[in-house]
């Protein structure tokens, strides 16, 4: 027996046509650099948008530049932006060895030269940061780099996939492969915007069964874990 494929571009059509009035977005973009735009795209990764703008002013005010966030100690970085911010201790580590591999390749904390690369190569370059989720990249390449992507995290992913518009076993990866091809580079934006919003909206967030357990069973720890399904980011090590 054989599953039925997804029509990606008519499902994806039809959820843009369904969200478009209630989470198009409003007014204009913030203006960053693009250094300025990584971080606050790791902050955004997999949180929600009130979290990451209050987390990015508290960084931002906290730091003379960014080469000083660069040589925090991810305990430090955990302190301005809450112990309890989703996946604090993996987001530090990542922020801090993708900022630090900026300052290996370039003996400054820069993305100058990237942005001078061709997007093809800018991407490349910001992929192969250590640490770095492929959301951040393409947030940066989208919004501050002039290329075309359409950034997927988890959040965004289980609603994707309980809307019927990517497959179960898609990870973020192919998901955004797929967004990529069938939304218009001159609608990226726009879209990225609109998913972004409908994903901030608990509203929205597909109801997960529990799992069954029998009646002599323990229960599974609650304590929780730094981690999170595969979006295709590198590994990172932590470093003091």
């Amino acid at each position: 027996m054989t599953t039925a494929t997804i029509d990606h571009a008519r499902a994806l059509n039809a959820l843009l046509r369904s969200l478009k009035s209630k989470y198009a977005p409003e007014g204009e973009l913030p203006q960053r650099t693009p250094l300025e735009e990584l971080i606050y795209s790791f902050l955004l990764w997999e949180a929600p948008i009130a979290k990451a703008d209050a987390a990015f002013r508290r960084l931002m005010n906290h730091v003379v530049d960014v080469n000083e966030l660069r040589v925090c100690r991810p305990p430090e970085i955990i302190s301005i932006i809450g112990k309890t911010y989703p996946l604090a201790e993996e987001r530090a580590m990542r922020l801090k060895a993708s900022l630090h591999e900026v300052y290996l390749r370039e003996f400054a904390v820069t993305l100058d030269k990237c942005a001078a690369l061709s997007k093809r190569d800018a991407r490349k370059y910001l992929d192969t940061l250590e640490g770095m989720p492929p959301f951040v990249s393409a947030r940066v390449i989208l919004l501050r780099l002039g290329g075309h992507a359409i950034p997927v995290d988890n959040n965004l992913l289980d609603r994707l996939v309980a809307r019927g518009v990517v497959e179960p076993d898609y990870d973020c990866a192919r998901a955004e492969g797929v967004l990529e091809r069938h939304v218009k580079a001159d609608d990226g934006i726009q879209v990225h915007l609109t998913l972004l919003n409908w994903a901030d909206d608990p509203a929205t967030a597909p109801k997960k069964p529990k799992p069954s357990r029998k009646a002599d069973e323990a229960p599974e720890p609650t304590t929780p874990k730094p981690t999170v399904k595969s979006s295709g980011a590198k590994r990172v090590k932590a470093r003091a």
